[in-house]
């Protein structure tokens, strides 16, 4: 596996909407083997290997936006006051570096927040150095600009990487390497979507969805423990697999399908984990209801942190989760989605 394309991955930046760095990258990497490619308006990129004529369509989405921040008023005594972009938690919003991107280039800072008494967070701010309003504004900073964690992504001896927006860099990641591990023929049409603005309400897993009009969706994404341990409680431990994921708030996936997609991983002495989301969802939250409604699960990655200035994720469930791809692809045929869809 290309650790280097993951590290890259990590320390681009995107916000929704402005996925840019990272849409270049993949777009690099997936031409190289697929020529299909083709997107949706919000910026979402598509590609696709075409299997026989009139054969199911599968789709697998990753989304590329990561959470950040957007300077919404600048203080006179030089202060950039922050509004969050996405669910940004409260412990990665104090003495944080940053980076903000402004027409001029990018401006270094320090990211902090004002907490009342109970320790809510009531404003964040970055200090850039400046003593007034003019001195930020020289430097090219203005409302609207976005801000980013500055943190560096580093490979660990254990097969650890650490970094930011892990979610979902660490499934775009996986879809790449699903990309470059195909073969010659599969049983179905396959779509790779890297879908856009996830972080803000998955409103690209609802566009792609409409423009591919898949039989089967599935979403690539992540989820952390914030207990750590390997505990009775934990379904998200590093290097134990994937999640297949049986609730969230914006998706019930059908029971015949998690079944099915079980028995290929108990089959093929794949490891997983069972999991639940008290809370959020993903792409496939939006795309399962487009239409009349269609087959959509979640494949989670496990991640310590999420929604912060660092995750830690584990290559080897990363090669798992690619090979996954593979064994679904080859054997979702039409009497399988016969039998799904029943």
């Amino acid at each position: 596996m290309d650790v280097d394309l993951l590290v890259k991955l990590s320390n681009s930046d995107a916000l929704a909407g402005n996925e840019d760095e990272v849409r270049e990258l993949i777009q690099a990497e997936c031409t190289k083997y697929l020529s299909e490619t083709f997107r949706d308006g919000l910026g979402s990129l598509i590609f696709h290997k075409p299997g026989p004529s009139g054969s199911p369509k599968i789709m697998f989405m990753a989304h590329m936006d990561e959470v950040g921040f957007i300077v919404r008023s600048i203080s006179d005594d030089g202060l950039l006051y922050v509004m969050p972009i996405g669910n940004v938690v409260n412990t990665s919003k104090d003495m944080q570096l940053v980076r903000i991107h402004t027409s001029q280039g990018r401006v270094r800072g320090v990211l902090n927040s004002i907490r009342d008494k109970s320790d809510q967070v009531l404003e964040s701010y970055v200090d850039i150095g400046c003593s007034s309003e003019n001195d930020v504004r020289v430097l090219g900073v203005s409302e609207g600009d976005f801000v980013y964690f500055a943190t560096d992504a580093l490979v660990h001896e254990n097969g650890i990487v650490s970094g930011k927006a892990m979610d979902d860099r660490a499934g775009c990641f996986v879809l790449i390497q699903a990309v470059k591990e195909l073969f010659d023929s599969y049983p179905c049409d396959i779509y790779f979507a890297f879908t856009s603005s996830e972080e803000v309400g998955a409103r690209g897993g609802k566009t792609v969805t409409e423009l591919v009009q898949p039989d089967l969706l599935v979403a690539i994404d992540t989820a952390n423990y914030s207990g750590l341990g390997s505990g009775f409680k934990n379904h998200r431990i590093l290097g134990a697999g994937p999640m297949l994921v049986y609730y969230d708030k914006t998706l019930a996936p059908k029971r015949r399908l998690l079944s099915y997609i079980q028995k290929l991983l108990e089959d093929a002495n794949i490891s997983y984990q069972k999991d639940i989301f008290a809370g959020g969802g993903t792409d496939a939250g939006t795309g399962h209801l487009v239409n009349v409604g269609r087959l959509a699960m979640v494949l989670g990655i496990p991640l310590r942190y999420c929604h912060g200035s660092c995750s830690f994720v584990q290559l080897k469930d990363l090669k798992t989760v690619a090979h996954v791809i593979q064994l679904i692809c080859s054997n979702f045929t039409e009497e399988v989605l016969r039998d799904l869809t029943n």
